[in-house]
């Protein structure tokens, strides 16, 4: 894989990425199931960019891009019509552009498809994992959000950043950083946030169409997943889990239990949350956010997934009762290395 998380490969890959979209007439950008603010932000930054030159540009994601960030979309440039869903009816294109992915099985059909396909792939994304492609990718484990990796390229390529994509990019950084609050936020993230804001981004508009904007479903929908909030016996781990009875009687789906999980990671003493979304009887999303220790990127990745070492996931084929019992287990386990190596590195007996 071409990795440029250092200087000299980033200017190595914005010379490389430029001559492949120079040479693409129809570019495909892609993203992961459930896609986000972060996800959908760096979407449309990319899009409006590449239209900028002159590009033919279409969107494909895997699930629809939820109410709440529909927002976004329009600060692309390009029709909605050129937003599609789903892996039946990819539109035409020579080049594809990968944003926040890390490992194909996070793209469900979409990404069985692409995986197959011969036509060249550049990708995008902050996830400590493996990759979904490798040809060339510029990823950057220590940015805040894709949206903060993009804003680099699009700084080293000397590329107009106008403010419709300052405020997606803004938007995706803000996300992923929950406000700010997150431990992914560094100097660098508040440094970009401030030229963001400078190129015409606004904080205050952005954080309340993201923080501010909830459906009263989906408040029921955290409602009853809190009240089943169970903690590990010294407090360092919660979990729940969210049923498709759960989704059924609060007229939610699985995307409206995104944010549940930082509501966990508020709890004095959590170190590290877990939530259960039941897809099908046969299939579990898993959800993992940690303040640091241990890194659950790698606890995801040893379950099959991928993330970043403090927000990751996985999907797990089983029962819900299944699912839960393989990963708390495995989580167990880690929570227990994870003392050791403090004990060991305060010099315990």
């Amino acid at each position: 894989m071409h990795n440029a998380s250092m200087p000299k490969g980033l200017i190595e890959f914005c010379e490389r990425a430029r001559e492949r979209i120079a040479a693409a007439q129809q570019i495909l950008l892609v993203s992961h199931i459930f896609p986000e603010a972060d996800s959908v932000g760096s979407e449309s930054a990319m899009a409006r960019h590449l239209s900028g030159l002159g590009k033919a540009v279409c969107v494909c994601n895997p699930t629809e891009v939820q109410e709440i960030y529909q927002f976004l979309i329009d600060l692309s440039g390009i029709p909605r019509e050129a937003w599609c869903v789903g892996h039946q009816q990819i539109p035409e294109h020579d080049l594809i552009i990968i944003l926040d992915v890390s490992n194909w099985d996070y793209m469900g059909r979409l990404g069985d498809v692409l995986q197959q396909s011969s036509v060249l792939k550049i990708c995008f994304d902050h996830h400590h994992s493996a990759t979904p492609i490798d040809e060339l990718a510029l990823i950057d484990t220590d940015a805040s959000a894709t949206g903060a990796v993009l804003y680099r390229y699009f700084l080293a390529t000397g590329a107009k950043i106008d403010t419709p994509m300052a405020s997606a990019l803004y938007a995706s950084i803000l996300f992923d950083t929950g406000g700010f609050r997150f431990r992914n936020t560094r100097d660098e993230t508040l440094l970009i946030a401030c030229e963001l804001i400078r190129r015409g981004a606004s904080h205050t508009e952005t954080a309340a169409r993201l923080f501010e904007n909830e459906s009263f479903s989906r408040v029921e929908l955290l409602t009853a997943a809190l009240s089943r909030v169970v903690s590990d016996p010294k407090g360092r781990m919660a979990w729940t889990y969210v049923t498709r009875d759960m989704f059924a009687r609060t007229g939610t789906t699985t995307v409206d239990a995104d944010g549940i999980i930082d509501n966990l990671m508020t709890i004095r003493g959590v170190e590290l949350a877990v939530v259960f979304r039941e897809i099908l009887s046969t299939e579990v999303k898993v959800t993992f956010r940690s303040k640091g220790e241990p890194d659950v990127g790698l606890l995801a990745e040893r379950l099959g997934g991928g993330g970043r070492p403090t927000a990751s996931g996985v999907t797990i084929q089983g029962s819900l009762k299944e699912a839960i019992s393989t990963v708390l287990a495995r989580v167990s386990a880690e929570l227990e290395l994870d003392g050791e190596r403090r004990r060991k590195g305060r010099g315990d007996e």
